[in-house]
């Protein structure tokens, strides 16, 4: 699949956007930077996976950067990572301090790994990336981020994971997220929080306002999955908010004012 990836060509304002499941991704800019989110490529003993196989090798995730949500397994994989790491040296790893932390214990080098904080914008080769707490701090034993990218014009947000303050709260909460006006959303429509349903992820995407709003966190763990379709009925009279659902090891091309 990787492969597929660098073989499309983009026109200038394109964004490809691809999903592994769960809240796996790897973005691929017109330039032909690539940049994948919480690469989670392990098949683990004991667990059933609705794909025995996983969409990608680690060692074939030849990508430039590799961004982590959080420091949860299926967010900073310690069986994933390592591995990209070994077989990609150019890979760069950003996440928050405790991703950062646990990388560097895993043993890649802490020349390659970067923290990030929340509300500061970093630049990179060709885009840009703020970004912003999708749990609040004080909730949580782990530090929660979600990302804004901004790629050739186009501003793609991942949430990562988020808690049920958030989603009673999520106009205050996510204040800053929908001034930057977000083109893409990316959110969670079930996973860590045993409660969470596809109408947290539509709140929330009525509170950030995106044009497109894209569910994820699914289609990985059998006993935590669920059709896609259900968040995507949630929309069926919204006009401002257009779903997407990008197929299991799929690939959407979002362009700018599209």
């Amino acid at each position: 699949m990787i492969n597929e990836i660098r073989k499309i060509r983009l026109e200038k304002g394109e964004v490809a956007i691809a999903w592994l499941g769960q809240n796996s991704y790897i973005l691929k800019s017109p330039s032909g930077t690539t940049i994948s989110i919480d690469p989670y490529l392990e098949r683990a003993e004991g667990i059933p996976y609705v794909h025995p196989e996983p969409p990608i090798k680690p060692e074939d995730l030849k990508v430039d950067f590799i961004f982590c949500t959080h420091d949860h397994r299926d967010h900073t994989d310690p069986s994933t990572l390592p591995r990209v790491a070994e077989h990609s040296s150019e890979t760069v790893f950003l996440g928050p301090k405790e991703s950062a932390e646990h990388l560097i214990r895993l043993g890649i080098e802490e020349e390659r790994v970067k923290a990030l904080e929340a509300r500061t914008t970093y630049c990179f080769k060709d885009f840009k990336v703020t970004p912003y707490y999708s749990i609040p701090p004080q909730e949580a034993r782990t530090t929660h981020l979600g990302y804004l990218f901004e790629i050739d014009g186009a501003k793609i947000y991942n949430m990562g994971d988020t808690s049920r303050s958030v989603v009673e709260n999520a106009a205050a909460f996510l204040h800053e997220v929908s001034k930057a006006s977000p083109d893409i959303a990316m959110l969670p429509i079930i996973g860590d929080t045993p409660d969470r349903k596809p109408e947290d992820a539509y709140i929330i995407a009525k509170a950030i306002k995106p044009k497109i709003a894209i569910p994820c966190h699914y289609d990985c763990f059998a006993n935590r999955t669920i059709d896609p379709e259900k968040f995507v009925q949630l929309f069926k009279n919204e006009r401002e908010i257009r779903p997407v659902v990008i197929p299991y090891r799929g690939v959407y091309i979002y362009k700018k004012d599209r």
